[in-house]
């Protein structure tokens, strides 16, 4: 008897270790596949469509996605219409940005990959490496497109910057990533040429240059105004050289938008891209997508679409700033609706201010509050759910209660009076209980915002 008792203690050991991984004193646990009270239709759009009340009713056509996108710009001022900036740029804005960027992790504790701690030699050279001496009082703005995959940084360093030793999945310097296609003002460069400073359509951060070919605003126009183009509606689209899909290129993600060409057979469309010339100047390129994963002209504007695209990107691995291709919460949400021609802001705060506001909330706000205002004006696939820090996209309810699918790193469970984290890392489904009895308490007893992607009406 003692025998099998400690033999079962040492199996127990064994799936503890296995199930858990250690970050100093720390322990996260992996989440199960079905997440803590969901069932397993729940990971299908069918489940969500079906309870729907109108899946395909058009919320907004084209003339009013227009009108949404231009308030979130002018009014709201959250995203860059970057050929809208002109010939040149105030240079004290471009110096006042970057050395607060520089200051802001300076005056912090950060730690590089090693676990070593980011000296003041480290900024010292990246401040020597920013050049801000040489910023103009007028800077002349130049205009480019990325030609691959870049990652879009706070400061000009390959280097990672963690809060922690060994939080490796949170580069504190990454700010965002930029699929091919992405127009760019350029705003400033590195004393060592290598990077870019440049402002994006929902973001601002550094560029490695030899990601980006060069353009006149006229012709960046040009390409961005084209009438016929395409958009990627799959989770990922593979780019080809030929028309038989067999030169592979690079992919880009959900909401790449391209100038359309021919279909070279049923199975692949011709997509114009830009390419860098020994010169660094842009050309245009014919490359080709597998016809299923775009299509012709946005998709209209409806809960099932909306819906059936974040399915689409059920399971894929959660990316902090977009880390190795990937999303964050509100990375999630630009893509979804990019793919109905809805531009979204970068991060889920600004996120939180378009469309119609339905409810703020405050720590005396309760639980029963949130689940009548989601219950009676929120509709799946439209409304989204802001937390500190955090943006899930509504599903519905379910059994009276509300559900929500989000790229989401962890969630908190005690565990014999202890709070362990659950580690996520995905797009998952999941009720807004989630989290209840912790410290930091349920998704739903977080949740500060509720808004809706629509027409605020007056």
């Amino acid at each position: 008897m003692h025998r099998k008792r400690i033999t079962l203690c040492c199996a127990c050991l064994i799936f503890f270790c296995l199930g858990c991984s250690s970050k100093e004193d720390k322990l996260y646990y992996v989440a199960p596949t079905v997440i803590t009270g969901t069932i397993r239709e729940m990971k299908s759009p069918g489940f969500w469509i079906a309870r729907h009340p109108f899946a395909d009713r058009v919320i907004l056509d084209g003339p009013k996605i227009d009108s949404f996108n231009k308030n979130t710009e002018k009014v709201l001022k959250l995203t860059q219409d970057v050929v809208d900036l002109g010939r040149t740029y105030p240079g004290k804005k471009i110096f006042d940005d970057l050395k607060k960027s520089l200051d802001s992790f300076n005056s912090k504790r950060y730690y590089f990959r090693s676990g070593i701690r980011a000296d003041k030699k480290f900024y010292s050279s990246l401040e020597k490496n920013m050049s801000l001496g040489s910023i103009s009082l007028d800077t002349e703005l130049r205009y480019g497109l990325i030609v691959n995959y870049a990652d879009q940084r706070v400061l000009p360093s390959d280097e990672g910057l963690y809060e922690e030793p060994g939080d490796v999945n949170f580069d504190e310097l990454q700010n965002n990533s930029l699929d091919i296609g992405t127009p760019l003002a350029i705003l400033h460069e590195s004393s060592d040429g290598v990077w870019l400073y440049t402002l994006g359509p929902s973001s601002g951060g550094w560029v490695k240059k030899n990601k980006i070919s060069f353009l006149t605003i006229e012709k960046l126009k040009d390409y961005l105004s084209q009438p016929d183009f395409c958009v990627v509606t799959d989770q990922k689209a593979d780019i080809f050289l030929d028309p038989g899909l067999t030169l592979y290129h690079d992919y880009v993600r959900m909401g790449a938008r391209f100038p359309a060409g021919r279909l070279a057979d049923p199975a692949a469309v011709e997509v114009f891209i830009p390419s860098r010339l020994a010169d660094g100047s842009m050309a245009l390129k014919s490359a080709y997508i597998k016809r299923e994963s775009v299509n012709f002209g946005y998709l209209a504007y409806t809960p099932r679409n909306i819906i059936d695209r974040a399915f689409k990107l059920i399971n894929t691995p959660y990316g902090w700033g977009g880390m190795n291709g990937e999303q964050d919460c509100s990375q999630f949400l630009q893509e979804i609706f990019a793919t109905v021609g809805i531009h979204l802001p970068r991060n889920s705060s600004a996120q939180a201010q378009v469309g119609a506001l339905l409810a703020k909330f405050d720590e005396r706000s309760s639980d029963e509050e949130k689940v009548k205002v989601l219950s009676e004006k929120g509709d799946g696939g439209i409304t989204l759910i802001r937390l500190d820090n955090h943006i899930m996209l509504f599903l519905g309810m379910y059994n009276g209660k509300p559900y929500a699918i989000h790229s989401t790193w962890a969630f908190r469970k005690r565990d014999w009076g202890i709070d362990n984290a659950r580690v996520i890392n995905r797009v998952a489904v999941t009720g807004m209980d989630l989290g209840g009895g912790t410290s930091r308490g349920s998704l739903l007893k977080r949740v500060i915002s509720i808004n809706m992607i629509c027409v605020k009406e007056n």
